[in-house]
């Protein structure tokens, strides 16, 4: 199993099938055609990481993470999406992601980062998955407000 770093100048097919399959299936409203064209632009933008995982050449995993600058922090990020196929969960795919992105995210500066667990993502029981990967609850609440 390899986990690459894609660019703007590769395919992203496999990449937007990945992250279409995993929006139907944690149930979120987001369109397939604004999954592609939110790709695409994650894609091209430096301070954002799209990470493929593969087994024999056939992709089985996505990860998504994406900078941001702040006082309290300077550089740190948010791991936006994280999804494996369901045939090929519990083989270590999910934690090979995680390693490349946070190599990653060393490489550009950031000192930290974070995930957002939904709430129907408590049915499958991610807190306790992230958890186990080394992330900490520090009891702030996420708050959200569409523009």
């Amino acid at each position: 199993m390899k986990v690459r770093r894609l660019t703007g100048r590769d395919d992203p097919h496999a990449a937007t099938t990945l992250l279409q399959s995993f929006f139907r299936e944690e149930h979120f409203t987001t369109t397939d055609e604004m999954i592609a064209a939110n790709l695409r632009s994650m894609l091209a933008m430096e301070h954002c990481a799209v990470l493929l995982a593969e087994e024999q050449d056939k992709p089985v995993g996505i990860a998504t993470v994406s900078m941001d600058f702040g006082i309290e922090f300077g550089w740190s990020a948010e791991l936006g999406d994280l999804y494996v196929l369901p045939a090929f969960r519990g083989k270590g795919i999910s934690r090979a992601l995680v390693t490349e992105a946070e190599a990653w995210l060393r490489s550009v500066g950031a000192v930290g980062y974070q995930v957002t667990v939904a709430p129907h993502g408590a049915d499958a029981d991610l807190r306790s998955f992230y958890l186990k990967l080394g992330f900490e609850a520090e009891g702030r609440e996420l708050l959200y407000r569409i523009l």
